[in-house]
């Protein structure tokens, strides 16, 4: 496994953010053969003072590929608004 590591803080509206992609391995079959598999998972956290709140994650999403997670991570860092635009979207029905 080729292990990916990108980390980016974002600023919006004079917040800063902490943007996280990582590769993980997780054990999905359980009664089954003891398989690892890997995905990819981005994380956003907010940021207070250079501090990263890790215990309250804003944004988590998970990725079966490699180059989709790069991808997702770009475009994060590129058009940070859009992440927290769906987001909102996603629990309020009127976006």
């Amino acid at each position: 496994m080729k292990k990916l590591e990108l980390k980016n803080i974002i600023n919006i509206d004079n917040k800063s953010y902490f943007v996280s992609t990582i590769s993980m391995k997780i054990r999905h079959k359980f009664f089954e053969k003891d398989d690892n598999i890997v995905v990819y998972e981005t994380m956003i956290f907010e940021m207070i003072k250079d501090e990263i709140l890790y215990a309250k994650p804003l944004y988590n999403e998970r990725y079966n590929s490699r180059d989709e997670a790069i991808a997702e991570h770009a475009a994060i860092v590129q058009n940070p608004k859009i992440v927290f635009l769906n987001q909102k979207c996603k629990t309020n029905e009127q976006c």
